[in-house]
């Protein structure tokens, strides 16, 4: 029998699409294995990538990422059992140990991980997102052609990430953009204590108090996919930084 899946994880899976969302998708809860994870990575939302193959057909076989209502023979989200959501978060908590090559965008971020000591494929490090939905047009394109929708969907979906990040047992969190470091902040009441320069990003470390106790918060400015001026190495550095940054917070992440 497959495990149970936490019923706030299920209803997510279950709440309806939007309609940006990709057609007969669902909703990235995470990507990799928050249960063992130390830190968090955080998003805007899943790329449309992870669901579709540049020509716009829904990735299958050996190319499928995750889990959708015709892979699962499901006539919509609503009536998703329990076996069927077991099926997807599994896949999704399998995201970085799976044999698809990785969508393009985790390759800085990973990079980032490792110099704080972390891994996405040793599952010490998980990605989450704003707004769980994979949308088509992106999300960039999203916001400007239809913000009523766009902040429609990002209200609702911010209240299931704060959950996400109370109930774990996550060190500290790691806001991959400005927006995101917002959006955090302004949700978590997060303390900024200390902030720098590194080649063209601007980074910031704070602490957030949870009723587990404190965490560390970790962010920049621009996302690592534009121009920043760090190289390979520059971006392990700033892992390491962020890292060595949120220990003099009070935040040990080994």
């Amino acid at each position: 029998m497959p495990q149970s899946v936490p019923i706030y994880l299920l209803d997510r899976l279950r709440s309806d699409a939007v309609p940006a969302s990709v057609p007969g998708s669902l909703p990235v809860l995470f990507f990799g294995d928050p249960s063992t994870s130390l830190i968090a990575t955080i998003g805007i939302n899943p790329s449309k990538q992870e669901y579709l193959s540049p020509t716009g057909r829904e990735l299958d076989g050996h190319m499928r990422r995750f889990e959708t209502l015709a892979s699962l023979r499901a006539a919509s989200r609503i009536t998703l059992d329990e076996t069927q959501a077991y099926v997807a978060v599994r896949r999704m908590r399998r995201y970085f140990d799976s044999n698809f090559t990785v969508y393009g965008w985790f390759s800085n971020l990973s990079r980032v991980v490792e110099g704080m000591g972390m891994s996405f494929r040793e599952r010490s490090a998980t990605h989450l997102d704003l707004v769980q939905e994979a949308t088509d047009p992106t999300w960039s394109l999203l916001f400007r052609s239809d913000p009523v929708q766009a902040r429609a969907l990002l209200r609702r979906d911010l209240p299931f990430l704060q959950k996400q990040i109370e109930q774990s047992d996550f060190r500290a969190s790691v806001c991959t953009s400005a927006i995101v470091c917002k959006q955090v902040s302004q949700m978590l009441g997060v303390q900024f204590k200390r902030n720098g320069r590194v080649a063209r990003l601007n980074w910031s470390v704070g602490t957030l108090e949870l009723s587990r106790g404190l965490i560390g918060v970790a962010g920049w400015n621009t996302p690592l996919k534009r121009p920043t001026g760090l190289n390979l190495e520059g971006e392990y550095d700033l892992g390491k930084l962020l890292a060595d940054q949120l220990q003099e917070v009070g935040i040990r992440l080994q």
